[in-house]
């Protein structure tokens, strides 16, 4: 077997393997190379077929070169957009419950993990049940604010303190 040919695969093999692994474009820069110097092999080789072969493998390196510039600056540009959170950084902005009253310490549930929570600066006393919004997260305690809804926004009603309904027979 020809040593352009085994070049070639390689290539081929290093671009199939760039789709699959998060390999920021390392794989595909390598296989359009093996494209492309088992292109130039080829057509030095006396094979008789290695003449097309060898324009064929260096055509498909210019093509894959091509494909990949586009996709990969349309995939940056769909993504930069989006902002930048892992980890704990997600859960700011996110709701909780309160599994306890928190004053000025309690316990909150986010996301199938009960948390330790604190009060943020000039928020009074949270009910067991209340609906909390995370602003910040310190170490492994989330510190929270209640989270106003149109109920708790009626006058004479306190957040955390459920009220029957009066249209219930």
């Amino acid at each position: 077997m020809e040593a352009f040919v085994i070049i070639a695969l390689i290539g081929i093999g290093l671009l199939a393997a760039e789709l699959l692994l998060p390999t920021g474009g390392l794989l595909a820069a390598l296989g359009i190379v093996g494209l492309v110097v088992g292109g130039i092999l080829a057509l030095g080789s006396s094979d008789s077929a290695a003449d097309w072969i060898g324009g064929a493998l260096i055509t498909l390196a210019v093509l894959s070169a091509i494909s990949f510039f586009f996709i990969t600056r349309k995939v940056l540009r769909s993504t930069r957009a989006l902002p930048k959170r892992a980890g704990t950084e997600e859960m700011i902005g996110g709701e909780a419950e309160a599994r306890s009253s928190i004053d000025p310490t309690g316990k909150a549930f986010m996301r199938g993990t009960l948390w330790s929570a604190r009060l943020a600066d000039g928020v009074g006393p949270i009910a067991f049940g209340d609906r909390v919004k995370v602003e910040a997260v310190d170490g492994l305690t989330l510190v929270v604010r209640p989270v106003v809804t149109p109920a708790a926004a009626i006058p004479g009603r306190q957040p955390g303190h459920h009220q029957p309904d009066q249209g219930a027979s």
